[in-house]
């Protein structure tokens, strides 16, 4: 298991005929979830910080969205309320964290693919640094919503 990581990544998503990119600088410790995101232009726009304490986006004026006003903003922003940890639990091997979805492995016994009646998500590549395997290509879609995240380095990352 990996219980601590920073990795750079490209994002994409599409609501419908609507959508955006960017990138991301995403940091995991202590049990919280730090995410730069940044435009195409390298632009930060704003930073995630999320735990089980707290969640909150500030942007790139100061301003500061917390608790309903987070879940407000990314449905806003997504169409849909994406939570990190969907993500986290995927980076860091904990798929048994990931509740309510049918799972399929492919030849390397590794989970390649969630789903349920609402959500699809595939793994459509790993990347290896330390011994340790994370994927490095994810997709989420549910009707006409879509999420793409590459991972392009992994910077630093830490295991059991």
């Amino acid at each position: 298991f990996i219980e601590e990581f920073s990795i750079k990544a490209k994002f994409a998503y599409s609501i419908d005929s609507k959508g955006g990119s960017g990138r991301l600088i995403w940091r995991y410790e202590n049990n919280q979830d730090e995410i730069d995101i940044f435009s195409p232009f390298n632009n930060q726009i704003a930073k995630i910080i999320y735990s089980d304490k707290e969640k909150k986006i500030i942007d790139v004026n100061g301003k500061i969205l917390s608790g309903h006003d987070f879940d407000h903003y990314i449905q806003t922003l997504f169409g849909k309320n994406i939570s990190p940890d969907l993500f986290r639990h995927l980076i860091t091997n904990h798929v048994e964290q990931i509740k309510g979805l049918h799972r399929e492995e492919n030849q390397f016994n590794r989970t390649t693919h969630f789903y349920n009646n609402e959500w699809n998500i595939v793994i459509n590549a790993f990347r290896t640094q330390n011994k340790l395997t994370i994927p490095s290509k994810i997709s989420i879609s549910q009707g006409g919503f879509s999420f793409n995240l590459i991972v392009e380095e992994i910077i630093n990352i830490a295991g059991k």
